[in-house]
């Protein structure tokens, strides 16, 4: 299984847990999910290993501690709190940055464009703190469903929902901040977003 597939897999995580649990016990759910874990981080090219395993860690911790919950338990709950647990250990990434020099919008600023200005880094600020409320509203929803809705539901938002809602803050945020800052530094919207939001002179 390529590494691209694997990342699939662990995006289709919620609709391959409801489909699975249709035919298997939450238990060899929870090996096959922890096997999937266990072949991502295999995978990971060793001259990126760190990065990559830092990026892949709250992923790897979410499913991990679900999987081995449910191996002791048999029971599917453990394996649809995962998605909560993923959005909780994003959350605490995130917070956690705050207290070191850069956090974490401010590092992925700096690997895109270089140097920040201090109104920049006010704004990354900022906008940590907005995905962090992000996280945590996802999380709330998304173990709400696992404890008290549907499988149904809880699929449907943590396999598509959820996903939406995170692509759209992404790419609200994403032309904000070009229109606030104009900085143009070669992504491929580029081209497009000048024509919309002209640098300043």
């Amino acid at each position: 299984m390529t590494t691209a597939l694997q990342t699939v897999a662990l995006l289709a995580y919620p609709v391959l847990v409801y489909f699975a649990l249709e035919f298997a016990s939450a238990r060899v759910v929870a090996l096959a999910t922890l096997a999937l874990v266990a072949l991502r981080l295999a995978f990971l090219a060793p001259a990126r290993f760190a990065a990559t395993a830092r990026a892949f860690a709250p992923a790897a911790l979410a499913l991990g501690l679900a999987s081995v919950l449910t191996l002791f338990w048999n029971d599917p709950l453990s394996l649809l709190l995962a998605p909560a647990l993923l959005n909780l250990a994003l959350l605490a990434a995130f917070a956690a940055s705050f207290l070191a020099r850069q956090t974490t919008v401010e590092r992925l600023a700096r690997a895109q464009v270089g140097e920040l200005d201090a109104d920049e880094r006010r704004y990354c600020r900022r906008v940590t703190a907005l995905w962090c409320a992000f996280f945590a509203a996802n999380a709330a929803v998304s173990a709400t469903l696992a404890l008290w809705g549907t499988r149904e539901e809880w699929t449907l938002y943590n396999g598509l929902v959820a996903y939406v809602l995170a692509g759209a803050l992404f790419a609200a945020e994403y032309l904000y901040r070009h229109w606030r800052f104009r900085r143009y530094v070669g992504a491929p919207t580029d081209p497009f977003l000048r024509r919309i939001f002209p640098p300043r002179r």
